[in-house]
């Protein structure tokens, strides 16, 4: 005998998961205005501080991220309902774009991480020295960089789609993943 399917009486998402939801959206505005930044500032030991900043809650972003795919599967029985479609094209382009923001919220920082890692100044947070002439590899910096805009891309045509949504079906889909409304 099959287990009965609870996902069609769920309204919301699990609290663990709403949370992690926001904080991770929180941390991504902080560390996209941070990382803005950065943009004209010299790698030094005199501006670590300041990409440290940008780079600690950047790995945080990661390891949320980590965090909610694994209570997104170990609730899998208790998430909402899929939302209604228009049609597979629409199906397609949802599961696209939230596949793609997962990705990139995993390849974004880890990218950050190695462009930090191949400079040498990770030995500096240790008490080493700080490296002569360390500077960041063109080919990932702007690897970085079109991962951090595909990513503000994605979020804006989730953001939009929600708001679409609303407009069209009517149903107020951010009551799914937010604490205080009902």
């Amino acid at each position: 005998m099959t287990k009965p399917n609870i996902l069609n009486t769920t309204k919301k998402y699990p609290t663990s998961l709403i949370v992690i939801h926001w904080l991770t959206v929180f941390l991504l505005v902080f560390v996209f205005v941070k990382g803005k930044s950065l943009e004209n500032i010299e790698f030094n030991a005199e501006n670590m501080n300041s990409f440290r900043a940008h780079a600690i809650p950047g790995m945080f972003v990661l390891i949320l991220t980590l965090v909610r795919l694994f209570v997104k599967n170990k609730n899998k029985n208790n998430l909402p309902k899929e939302i209604e479609y228009y049609g597979s094209g629409h199906k397609l382009m949802v599961k696209t774009v939230n596949i793609l923001i997962y990705v990139l919220l995993v390849l974004t920082p880890i990218i950050g991480f190695i462009m930090i890692y191949k400079t040498g100044a990770l030995a500096y947070d240790f008490g080493g020295a700080f490296p002569t002439g360390a500077h960041f590899n063109d080919t990932l910096e702007v690897l970085h960089k079109l991962f951090v805009f595909s990513l503000l891309g994605m979020v804006v045509l989730h953001v939009a789609g929600v708001i679409i949504y609303k407009l069209k079906k009517g149903e107020n889909l951010v009551k799914r993943m937010c604490l205080f409304l009902k």
